[in-house]
């Protein structure tokens, strides 16, 4: 396998921008790691590359399948470690990009995510305590110990929150991939992450919120309700699209789509930075004040030093 490079951190961080300035000086494919990314006919909400970026570099795992199909993190690893031979081939390197750490982890690692036994005994416990104490408190429960589940589960579902709180309870303190599926990455890696400040990082995702619905995002969304897709989809639950939906419906205003959707897309953002910081193979660069040629310069210096 060829060295594995990846430009990976929280949402709204710089990631994509930072790759396409990487793909013009090494021969890369980029492998995209966004678990909203791989469905059909959701573009705007999701942030995808621009037609133009798609055209000029190879892009990978998009538009995999539709909002209401399932799609896991052992698909994407299948299909991830699938390309990477095809791209080898071409001579070109493979190129992650993205946010999920499940997906990261599991194309690393190759671990199994479903190896968690069920537990009858703790499941009935959780789903007491719904009852007692409603969904929102499971949501917090859940988010402490197991930050990574939370950044990617329905939290309007119930039974896949009472699910992932039995697994994580289930583990304890053992980490969350016990078994391994098909074997760590067999080659080099060049891992980097766009370390921002916080303040800086809720400045920019609140930009995108609101750029989201200024592009386009209300009629993405109203398009895929008129194409007989449901709104409870677990797609359409995301930060950007619930919203949308409740302005569709008359419930909300622009205005506080606009803020709720910021809001849970600072939250995302800082699970997954928890992940991501207990990552010790990540190379962390600042992008300083330059309009990021510094912060491509040194992203050039951790690949050109793995490929050496």
């Amino acid at each position: 396998m060829p060295p594995l490079l990846a430009v990976v951190g929280p949402t709204a961080s710089g990631k994509s921008a930072l790759a396409m300035q990487l793909a013009r000086r090494f021969p890369v494919e980029i492998l995209v790691a966004d678990a909203r990314q791989v469905y059909r006919g959701m573009n705007i909400g999701t942030a995808k590359p621009t037609t133009a970026d798609r055209a000029s570099v190879p892009h990978h795992l998009l538009d995999l399948v539709d909002p209401d199909q399932a799609f896991t993190a052992a698909d994407w690893t299948a299909a991830a470690r699938a390309l990477i031979p095809e791209i080898r081939a071409r001579g070109h390197l493979p190129l992650v990009v993205g946010g999920n750490g499940l997906y990261l982890r599991g194309l690393l690692d190759g671990y199994d995510y479903a190896a968690d036994p069920p537990s009858p005994a703790v499941r009935a416990r959780f789903e007491a305590l719904l009852a007692a104490d409603g969904l929102g408190a499971l949501v917090e429960r859940l988010a402490d110990l197991d930050p990574e589940a939370a950044a990617r589960i329905d939290r309007h579902n119930p039974r896949r929150v009472v699910r992932a709180l039995e697994r994580a309870e289930a583990r304890g303190d053992r980490p969350r991939a016990v078994q391994p599926s098909s074997g760590p990455y067999p080659s080099r890696l060049a891992l980097i992450a766009i370390s921002r400040s916080r303040s800086a990082l809720y400045r920019r995702i609140d930009q995108r919120a609101a750029e989201l619905f200024r592009n386009g995002l209300l009629d993405e969304v109203r398009a895929l309700l008129a194409a007989g897709f449901a709104p409870e989809l677990r797609a359409l639950g995301g930060h950007g699209y619930a919203e949308a939906v409740a302005v569709l419906r008359g419930d909300w205003t622009l205005e506080q789509a606009v803020e709720v959707t910021a809001r849970r897309t600072r939250q995302y953002a800082k699970r997954q930075l928890t992940w991501l910081r207990h990552e010790p193979r990540i190379t962390w660069l600042e992008p300083g004040p330059d309009a990021g040629d510094a912060l491509f310069e040194r992203a050039s210096s951790v690949i050109g030093a793995v490929l050496a």
